[in-house]
């Protein structure tokens, strides 16, 4: 899917800075782990041991400024707090937006590692903000014996995205709920 080049800009999942050709394992601007070098299929350094703690730009872009559920909702509420049925909407769109940014949080915070290997990476044409689809990566790995599916979505810029299908990479999962995982570092 993507091609492999010696000039490149690495992009941090964290806070969305940029280094030409970043050789090093860590945001000069957060301290966040920076994904594993392109053109190699390296899984990269271990997720640290829980609980992790998140660059807060990161954690408010998950929860508020990149989630369209929330900003819809804050939209739908707010202006029209004077209204019945639209802070009703707004509430309903708001709560499920935080509720998403949580399950996409808890496993980065808390969350056991394990390896995945990355399954699909696919375009979902459903969705179209600014006139493009966002990109999906679906990973697979496993936990309690058992292997376990999950997905990564939104994902609009796939250009600094260093993996292809095949390729191993760290997810962290929740043990009480597999079904909460996602990979480390966050793809933004």
């Amino acid at each position: 899917m993507q091609t492999k080049q010696s000039n490149y800009i690495v992009k941090c999942p964290w806070c969305k800075s940029q280094f030409p050709n970043s050789i090093s394992s860590n945001c000069d601007n957060c301290g966040g782990t920076l994904e594993y070098q392109r053109g190699t299929n390296e899984l990269g350094p271990k997720p640290p041991m829980a609980p992790r703690l998140l660059p807060k730009k990161f954690i408010k872009r998950v929860k508020y400024t990149s989630n369209v559920m929330t900003i819809l909702g804050i939209v739908f509420t707010i202006p029209f707090f004077w209204t019945i049925i639209f802070p009703i909407i707004g509430i309903f769109l708001w709560k499920k937006g935080i509720k998403d940014a949580n399950n996409e949080l808890i496993p980065l915070e808390q969350g056991t590692a394990t390896t995945g290997e990355i399954t699909n990476i696919r375009q979902n044409f459903s969705i179209k903000v600014n006139n493009k689809s966002p990109y999906v990566i679906e990973f697979t790995f496993e936990a309690n014996g058992k292997k376990y599916a999950g997905d990564v979505g939104n994902i609009f810029d796939l250009s600094n995205v260093c993996k292809e299908v095949g390729d191993k990479l760290w997810v962290v999962y929740m043990p009480e709920d597999p079904s909460l995982s996602s990979i480390w570092p966050p793809v933004s």
